[in-house]
């Protein structure tokens, strides 16, 4: 499947969208969109993909993407068992680069915001006391009217603008080379992925699951990605890890297998690989009061 382009529908009374919603889970399948979209993720947890980034995504996060950016959030599994009262509430802004009209972003004074929707095309995390800034604001744009909500997102993005508390996420690789008609298997092989990576698989599994040969799978895949489809795997696997070492409900021992390794030594070298933390480490962080040994 390739990824969807989707629609913003916009009001005719607004020149751009500000909604707030709540439902049981994300449509998780790849999308982009030719508007720049904040989000906040009030409340929701699961894997996030956005370009060739991949992590976790948690309460609080706020994320702003830049135009035709293919991204995707898939909750974890809680949400998809039917229990009313676990669902996601999340906060969009979306609009489009020129919605205010070409002259308006080159007028001197917005050099900061141009320089800001550069960056965005590979998509940031917004973190510290600009996230709290930028909240804030988003908050009175949801009941703000007229001229008002223009300032509230010029504020907004001044706010990141100028600040250095966000993370890149999208390599520039990524961005500047993505074809979003040439992408029919990444899909595919997200899913196949997301849904087997707590067992062992090999190229030949996944390369079947998308029929194409393994070879042909392995070019493909990095052509398509920046990275090999093991760095992939490993991301998501760690991924997943830290959501079990935040639950604090097994132990190191047990994560490991549950993530899809295969050695307990394996796995402390690969996470710390990709958070600069061992399982240990990561699990007393987010558990201070309840601090357990390895195994």
């Amino acid at each position: 499947m390739k990824p969807i382009l989707r629609k913003i529908d916009v009001n005719q009374n607004h020149s751009f969208l500000v909604e707030e919603e709540t439902r049981p889970y994300f449509d998780e399948r790849w999308f982009y969109h030719p508007e720049i979209e904040l989000a906040h993720i009030r409340r929701g947890n699961g894997m996030r993909f956005i370009g060739d980034s991949v992590g976790r995504f948690s309460d609080g996060e706020l994320i702003l993407l830049g135009a035709n950016l293919p991204h995707m959030w898939r909750c974890d599994d809680a949400y998809h068992q039917g229990d009313p009262e676990v669902n996601i509430q999340v906060m969009v802004v979306q609009f489009r680069e020129d919605f205010w009209g070409p002259a308006f972003l080159n007028l001197p004074e917005m050099m900061d915001i141009r320089d800001l929707l550069e960056k965005v095309k590979r998509g940031i995390r917004i973190d510290g006391a600009t996230k709290a800034k930028v909240l804030e604001r988003m908050d009175a744009m949801l009941h703000a009217k007229g001229a008002e909500r223009l300032e509230h997102l010029i504020s907004i993005l001044n706010a990141i603008a100028t600040s250095d508390e966000y993370e890149v996420l999208s390599s520039v690789g990524f961005t500047k080379s993505y074809d979003h008609k040439n992408s029919d298997r990444i899909n595919q092989i997200y899913n196949y992925t997301l849904n087997n990576f707590q067992n062992p698989i090999s190229l030949k599994d996944v390369a079947a699951a998308v029929n194409i040969n393994p070879h042909s799978f392995c070019r493909y895949f990095k052509a398509s990605t920046f990275k090999t489809y093991w760095d992939f795997l490993l991301e998501v696997r760690v991924g997943y890890a830290c959501k079990l070492l935040i639950e604090n409900r097994m132990n190191v021992s047990q994560i490991c297998y549950a993530c899809g390794f295969n050695t307990l030594s394996n796995f402390n070298r690969q996470f710390k690989s990709i958070t600069g933390k061992t399982p240990v480490q990561y699990m007393n962080e987010y558990n201070p009061g309840k601090k357990r040994a390895g195994r």
